[in-house]
C-alpha cells in the first residue's frame, strides 16, 4: 500500500526523518496469516519484516544510500492515517535517504 499523503511526521520522534526522501512502514496483516497459530503470528511477522529490512539495507548500501530501521514510532497514529483495521499491526519503519557526504 502506498499512502496518498506525506506521513513521515507521524513516524518521527527523530528529526532526520522529515528530510529523508523515503520512509517505509512495515505492516503485518494477521488476518492473512490464518495457517499460522494466532500466538505465533507476531513472531512470524517480525521475522519477515526483519528479512525485508535487511534486503532494503543491502539495496541501499549497493546504491550509495543511507538507511536506518526504526522501532521508535507512533504506531497508533500511523495505523489511523493508513486506515488499518484491528488485524493489521504496524511493526517498524525504515528511513532511506542520501548519504550526507555523497557526491
Amino acid at each position: 500500500m502506498v499512502a496518498g499523503s506525506d506521513l513521515r511526521k507521524l513516524t518521527v520522534y527523530q528529526d532526520f526523518v522529515d528530510e529523508a526522501p523515503l520512509d517505509l512502514v512495515y505492516v503485518a496483516d494477521h488476518a492473512r496469516m490464518s495457517m499460522i497459530p494466532a500466538a505465533m503470528r507476531k513472531s512470524y511477522a517480525s521475522g519477515a519484516a526483519g528479512a525485508i529490512a535487511q534486503n532494503v539495507y543491502l539495496f541501499a548500501a549497493s546504491n550509495g544510500l543511507a538507511t536506518v530501521l526504526r522501532a521508535w514510532i507512533d504506531r497508533s497514529a500511523v495505523a489511523d492515517a493508513l486506515g488499518l483495521n484491528h488485524d493489521q499491526q504496524v511493526l517498524l519503519s525504515q528511513t532511506v535517504g542520501c548519504l550526507r557526504n555523497a557526491p
